[in-house]
């Protein structure tokens, strides 16, 4: 297999003389400066911009998978718009269906508010429903769906941290296989939209079970790009029998900023909370030194400075009395004061981040601003300030929660409101291909264009080296192992 008429992006720049890389079962096997005269098997990039297969080192896959097929909330402008989205959907649907609404955000909203309970009741008498806040930490449920999870103990109409957790994982779980391997197929098309040849995916309940997670091992040749699988669980003995090198994913140290959860060393400015830690110091001694014992990489969501130095903590500790190379993960990492860089430097934790968190929010007067105050909001989402300590970053959009969006993505570390934590092209590049393989011991393997890579590449319409505008950009070809699975298609959704 040829693959040529491409720019192929190598060691930092399209600056090189490879006019076409010869491909043997998935395996790159030469860069070629000339095209052979005749070609058997070729594939043609139509002259498009050709990286390393892009890795999305975070995302909530099932969730985004389900949720496609929902009500997206997004841009929703008030209350009266969001009962006729959901109730025009609801109408379309069986009765006893479950109905999946997301990217709700009251904050976008005139009424500054969630529906209250009755507002939700009236939209789909005869169906089930979950709406979910946009930052997925908060949301609420229809009365029929609440009096079917009988473990649901809360009278709240909004629910936050064991009970959000608890009752989305219940609807997930209503789900047969052949719908969580349509779930799947969506997300990819998905991603390969949006530029991406691998993703990280996690599955479970984030408490003890890990839901579908053999059965989806099992099947991931169907699927047409690569997932890695987390088993998002605190159940260290059911990860190892299903034989994962990795544990945890969205296992909680703590929320949201959204819903006031993330924990805080100081108040947030817009209420008096600092927010909690989901779980005592010594749980998490515990836990991840047992994981840490059995070799298996720990993952665990920590937004707040003082979640994220409770768990660095426990890393930093078995760095120095059990020293392996397993590249623990600080998923979001989002406020980092000065003093925490050093110390993530010294436990070698590895930084799973989110650049559109930035885009979104990070403008000056925007949320973090409203939440945190300003001097706060100057430490959030760290690029800079982390990569230039040596801290291997990876990058992530934790889809569904904002796009699986590679130009977005690119565009949003180029540009972060903080000019200091601004980087480089080719460094945002890294945190998605070179430092994103490295993430999962597959730096041998995967986010290079070199001999004995595998032959995985994103092509693009655009040089992202260069200036460029992110919501003109496409992804025009994915090509996973050799094989094209993807090509844009004009007009076609």
């Amino acid at each position: 297999m040829i693959i040529h008429n491409a720019h192929f992006y190598l060691n930092g720049s399209f600056a090189n003389n490879i006019k076409a890389i010869k491909v043997e079962k998935g395996i790159i096997t030469q860069l070629l400066e000339s095209v052979p005269a005749h070609l058997d098997e070729a594939i043609d990039l139509q002259g498009g911009f050709a990286y390393p297969g892009f890795i999305d080192c975070h995302t909530h896959s099932i969730s985004g998978g389900i949720y496609t097929l929902g009500v997206d909330l997004a841009g929703c402008p008030n209350i009266a718009a969001l009962k006729a989205q959901i109730s025009s959907h609801a109408q379309k649907q069986k009765p006893d269906a479950l109905i999946f609404a997301w990217n709700f955000d009251e904050g976008s909203l005139t009424e500054k508010r969630f529906p209250n309970q009755a507002e939700i009741d009236e939209l789909c008498p005869d169906q089930l429903l979950l709406l979910r806040r946009i930052d997925g930490h908060s949301c609420m449920l229809s009365s029929n769906a609440k009096a079917k999870i009988t473990a649901l103990k809360s009278q709240d109409a909004i629910l936050t941290g064991a009970e959000n957790d608890l009752v989305t994982n219940w609807f997930h779980a209503q789900l047969d296989d052949e719908a969580v391997m349509s779930a799947y197929q969506s997300a990819a098309k998905v991603a390969m939209q949006g530029g991406f040849t691998t993703v990280h995916t996690m599955i479970g309940d984030a408490e003890m079970s890990i839901d579908h997670f053999k059965m989806l091992q099992k099947r991931l040749p169907e699927l047409p790009i690569e997932y890695i699988l987390y088993p998002q669980s605190f159940n260290i003995d059911a990860a190892m029998e299903a034989g994962s090198p990795r544990i945890g994913g969205c296992i909680l140290a703590d929320g949201s900023i959204g819903s006031h959860t993330a924990a805080l060393s100081q108040p947030y400015q817009d209420k008096a909370t600092r927010g909690s830690l989901y779980q005592t110091d010594d749980f998490w001694k515990g836990f991840i030194t047992r994981a840490h014992e059995n070799k298996l990489q720990v993952a665990v969501h920590c937004i707040g400075d003082l979640a994220i130095k409770q768990i660095n903590d426990v890393y930093l500790e078995l760095q120095h009395t059990n020293p392996q190379d397993l590249r623990h993960q600080l998923i979001h990492c989002e406020l980092c004061p000065d003093e925490q860089i050093s110390q993530i430097k010294a436990s070698q934790a590895i930084p799973v981040m989110q650049s559109a968190f930035d885009l979104y929010w990070g403008n000056p007067g925007g949320f973090y601003e409203q939440r945190l105050g300003r001097a706060r909001a100057q430490q959030m989402n760290r690029f800079a300030s982390l990569i230039q300590s040596g801290i291997p970053v990876c990058g992530s959009s934790d889809w569904y929660i904002t796009p699986m969006n590679i130009a977005m993505s690119i565009h949003a570390m180029i540009h972060h409101h903080n000019p200091l934590e601004r980087i480089s092209a080719q460094d945002a590049i890294n945190t998605y291909t070179q430092n994103a393989a490295r993430l999962s011991h597959d730096e041998m393997r995967l986010g290079r264009l070199q001999p004995g890579f595998q032959a995985d590449l994103s092509v693009l319409n655009a040089d992202l080296t260069q200036r460029f505008d992110y919501q003109a950009v496409r992804t025009n070809y994915i090509v996973k192992k050799g094989m094209q699975v993807y090509a844009y298609t004009p007009n076609c959704p």
